[in-house]
Order: C-alpha cells, then sequence, then structure tokens
C-alpha cells in the first residue's frame, strides 16, 4: 500500500482503534491494553494485528496525537541499580538509624567521582525538525571517531564548606584511592573541621 493510500486508510480507522495501537506502541501487554479499553486481550491482539498488517514504521508516528490525548508519552526508561533483598535490608537499615537525624547531618562530608566526556554530550539530545531539515548544520551532532576524550574529577563537601575540586589522571583503584585522595586530600580536610563523619561512597 502506497504512503498515500495508507495515511487516508489511517483516518478511516476509528478513536478506538488508534488509541489501541498507541498503547502497544508503549510497550503496555494485550492484557493491560484490554483493561484499559473495557475489552478483551484477543480484540486489542486483532485490532494490533491487523494495523500492522497494513503499516510500516515509518507511518506509525502519526499514532502521536491519540498517544498524547490520553495522558501517554513515550520515554527513554530510567536507569537503577538492581538490588538484592539483603541490599534493601542494609538500606533500610542505615535509614532507620538516622531517620530522626537533624543536626548531626551537618557533621557529614560526601565525596564523589565523576567522569566528564570532553568531545561530546552523553545523553541522548533531541533537535526538532520540519521535513528536509535533517541535514542542517544546526540539526547535526559532529563527533571524531575513535575514543572521546574524557577527565575525572574528585570533590567532596560538607555543610558549610567544600574541597577542592581534583583531577584524576587514568583508572582510580583502591590503592590509588587511598594515596592520591584519601590521605592527602580528606584527612587534612576532615581534620579542619570541629566534628565531621565521613560518608563512604563505596568507590
Amino acid at each position: 500500500m502506497s504512503r498515500r493510500k495508507l495515511r487516508s486508510a489511517f483516518t478511516q480507522v476509528s478513536e478506538f482503534d488508534r488509541a489501541i495501537v498507541a498503547y502497544r506502541d508503549c510497550g503496555l501487554s494485550f492484557r493491560e491494553i484490554g483493561s484499559r479499553v473495557g475489552r478483551n486481550q484477543t480484540t486489542a491482539m486483532w485490532i494490533c494485528d491487523r494495523w500492522m498488517r497494513r503499516s510500516n514504521v515509518v507511518d506509525r508516528i502519526h499514532l502521536n496525537a491519540p498517544l498524547h490525548q490520553s495522558g501517554l508519552s513515550a520515554r527513554r526508561p530510567l536507569l537503577g541499580l538492581l538490588l538484592t533483598q539483603n541490599h534493601r535490608r542494609l538500606r533500610r537499615q542505615w535509614c532507620d538509624e538516622r531517620r530522626m537525624w537533624v543536626a548531626e547531618w551537618k557533621e557529614v562530608v560526601f565525596t564523589d567521582e565523576l567522569r566528564i566526556c570532553l568531545q561530546h554530550h552523553d545523553s541522548r539530545i533531541r533537535v526538532r525538525i520540519l521535513r528536509g531539515e535533517r541535514m542542517l548544520n544546526s540539526c547535526v551532532m559532529h563527533r571524531h571517531t575513535g575514543p572521546a576524550p574524557d577527565i575525572m574529577v574528585w570533590g567532596g563537601i560538607g555543610y558549610h564548606s567544600r574541597t577542592l575540586l581534583v583531577r584524576i589522571d587514568s583508572t582510580l583503584n583502591s590503592q590509588r584511592n587511598i594515596s592520591e585522595v584519601l590521605e592527602p586530600l580528606v584527612l587534612p580536610y576532615l581534620q579542619g573541621l570541629a566534628t565531621a563523619i565521613f560518608q563512604q561512597d563505596n568507590a
């Protein structure tokens, strides 16, 4: 089916059918879709299959309208650590032991490392374009081939002060963490505070 005929066919599809296909594009199961629209999962499956047989990936972007009207939108999933039951227990225990803290938080010192990419942005970047604008220089993110240069920095903060931001060369293993960060940087900083609790970040 040509693209023009496909668009014409799409306009003839009911809002009900379009909503089902939009839900499917969001990743909902046929059972979840059926529950939302008040039909069984077989009906949802049949409608989606019928649409898939006469559409392609490019033309299904026109489903965005009913998708947004339903309050749903496509997003990248949030990334999180896979926690075991023991991890959860230990985190809950840590929180329970400190749930009544108020003034004590002013004594805590947090440290962390951060890797900064110098060549391009690490996150997914989107541009809004019209048809025919894809190759415009303002819509292209230029990058070089090969490994991207980056730097790693380390820093620490307390309630009233902070450490210097320190550049870390190459990989920071446990021995280098002790000899290049903890001993020359963290210990003098902690000794300069009246009271301090060093919160290890498990690096």
